[in-house]
């Protein structure tokens, strides 16, 4: 991930003051408590309120926690006392546990505790600077960020108390709630703590907001949800116990169960939602649906999203665009002087990759970046090493268009199509026929949506409810690989790559320090995305490759310095480049030295060669060609 965003502390206080006005909640000073005189009740006196609704509670509980644990926090800080740290593990569980239905685009003060739900910055809000405030004993911006989150707070249980949460929203969020769950556990999640303790607060909150959610969403409901219900609660039992039993994060053994645990967890709240007549989605579609109903569909962290593509035919059927999409990846015809085609540097039998540090180059001028494999590329966020390319479609359009690549500019691709009879045919074939660049790039892009995502790894089998696909030895690694190791941080379940969950649009960029070779005392000059966005974060940031199919296809980063994965994992325990003593003052601040021992290195490399390795070979994926 980049650096931290650079929203000043007092934009952001201004923000929360003014949702405050504008909810009609000033901040401002209590009334001073009544005399006994005045305090007693009079023929005009208003009414007792009348208790709060299960729904208010489920908003108004953390807030009320969360204020209390700020408190507690406040008073200890300045004395130094050793409970400020459970005070502030008390404040992430209240927060937690009010974040799936505060986290919203229509709450005011969710986008100042937690940060914007879709940033490119992954900035976070006031939460995760007072996180990374803490860690540093910065007790002044500590102060700022908690004078935030105590607003926010205040502003949660106004709005609560008066417009309560309606039921449909309540179930949705159970629904994603769930999945979270399941990301927290993998240490995945946007906004993740620093400290293992802190994950596991935040752990605990989040379900705490899903068996509170729950009761309160069955308690006016039909007759039939109490037998929904007893299905949460039976879903729910286990997990808790796992929590509770954790000091830490680092305590959670067998993460991987506890991910699948969680995708069982969200079919019973979805049905709960339908015996109280409540439609709810799923966090997305699955790839390879396991259920015939929505309903029944246990996604979780693992489970495969289905293409964006439109232009993917069922199953593996090839639309129009896909069949001509897979005849122009291997044609020379779309390079100058028909030097190269798409498969001359995505080789089938080299998990579409190359097997070089850096591809040959058309133009002596330019060196190329290291060829990434294009297995899973169609679900990624942003396309090419620097995230120029949002698309599949502008991705094969710009490497056929780049003089050092294919060569070729858009009115000699049109030509050369034209001239080639076969070629013509299939495209005045298409349901929208025409030799066009548009209609070249979406055939390729259909093509690679439709090939490049074979999801029959030992991970996606696990996904889909085979629990010996995963050893013990792969769960061990995936152990190391979310937690000790930080992988997931930035190489995003359930494709392992830089794109988040839940509509995989947002793209991960990290500076990582990489050197020109393997423990090199240079940093590579290479700009990366610096170069696209010319902002000081972003230089020598490049978007996080996935880590699937990645014993097939060494060598590694993006100038292919790093042979073997052994040195991959080396580089990451040294702490990237400032471990090696390279200046990167922009280097991602989840890069650090990791302390692996030798069985940690051992079964996180068991784990990234085996589990998230596919099982059909790459080439068998295009045999006619």
């Amino acid at each position: 991930m980049p650096a931290r965003c650079s929203t000043s502390p007092e934009r952001l206080s201004a923000l929360v003051l003014a949702a405050l006005v504008l909810a009609g909640c000033p901040d401002e000073p209590e009334a001073p408590a009544p005399t006994e005189a005045s305090a007693k009740p009079s023929a005009t006196a208003a009414p007792p309120e009348s208790p709060p609704s299960p729904l208010t509670r489920i908003v108004d509980e953390p807030a009320r926690r969360g204020l209390d644990a700020l408190e507690a926090l406040t008073a200890a800080m300045p004395a130094g006392r050793g409970d400020a740290d459970s005070h502030y593990l008390d404040l992430r569980r209240a927060l937690a546990a009010g974040a799936p239905l505060w986290r919203r685009p229509d709450t005011l003060g969710g986008e100042v505790v937690f940060g914007p739900l879709r940033s490119l910055d992954e900035a976070g809000g006031a939460l995760l600077r007072l996180d990374a405030a803490l860690v540093r004993g910065d007790a002044a911006a500590a102060r700022v960020e908690m004078a935030a989150l105590d607003r926010a707070l205040r502003l949660f249980q106004n709005e609560a108390r008066r417009l309560p949460p309606a039921p449909a929203p309540v179930a949705q969020a159970l629904s994603l709630a769930a999945y979270d769950l399941g990301a927290l556990a993998l240490e995945s999640i946007q906004g993740v703590p620093e400290g293992s303790a802190a994950v596991l607060a935040d752990l605990r909150g989040t379900l705490d907001f899903i068996e509170s959610a729950a009761a309160a969403l069955a308690t006016p409901a039909a007759a039939q949800t109490p037998a929904a219900l007893a299905s949460v609660q039976e879903a729910t039992r286990p997990l808790r116990a796992r929590l509770d039993a954790a000091r830490t994060a680092n305590d959670l053994d067998d993460r991987a169960s506890f991910v699948l645990a969680t995708g069982r967890l969200g079919v019973a709240l979805r049905r709960l939602a339908a015996a109280a007549g409540l439609p709810v989605r799923l966090p997305y579609r699955a790839r390879f649906p396991v259920a015939k109903g929505d309903a029944d569909e246990p996604i979780s962290a693992f489970t495969l999203p289905a293409a964006r593509s439109s232009l993917r035919g069922p199953s593996s059927d090839e639309t129009p665009w896909a069949a001509l999409g897979r005849k122009l990846f291997f044609d020379k015809r779309l390079s100058k002087n028909s030097a190269r085609s798409c498969a001359t540097c995505h080789v089938p039998e080299k998990a579409f990759s190359d097997g070089l540090p850096r591809p040959p180059s058309l133009d002596p001028a330019v060196t190329l970046r290291h060829t990434p494999s294009l297995l899973y590329g169609p679900l990624h966020a942003a396309q090419l090493w620097d995230g120029r390319a949002l698309s599949p479609e502008r991705q094969a359009l710009g490497v056929i268009r780049a003089r050092a690549e294919m060569g070729l500019e858009t009115d000699e691709l049109v030509a050369a199509i034209e001239s080639a009879a076969d070629l013509r045919a299939l495209f005045q074939a298409l349901p929208t026929p025409g030799v066009t660049p548009e209609n070249v790039g979406r055939a390729l892009a259909a093509f690679e949506s439709n090939v490049f995502v074979p999801g029959d790894a030992p991970i996606d089998a696990f996904a889909r409810g085979d629990e010996a696909a995963l050893s013990p030895l792969h769960r061990r690694g995936l152990d190391v690989f979310a937690g000790k190791g930080r992988c997931a941080r930035c190489h995003i379940p359930p494709f392992f790559g830089g794109s988040r969950p839940a509509d995989f649009a947002v793209p991960v960029f990290a500076v990582l320090g990489v050197p020109d070779k393997p423990n090199g005392t240079n940093l590579d000059p290479d700009r990366g995305r610096g170069a696209v966005t010319s902002r000081p974060a972003d230089e020598g940031a490049f978007k996080t490759p996935t880590t699937r199919d990645v014993a097939r296809t060494a060598p590694y980063f993006h100038n292919g310095a790093f042979r073997t994965l052994e040195e991959v994992v080396d580089f990451y325990d040294k702490g990237g480049g400032k471990g090696l003593g390279l200046p990167v003052p922009n280097q991602d601040p989840d890069v650090r030295p990791l302390g692996l021992s030798a069985d940690d290195k051992r079964v996180l490399l068991a784990f990234l060669r085996e589990a998230l390795l596919d099982k059909t070979p790459p080439e068998k994926l295009v045999p006619s060609r």
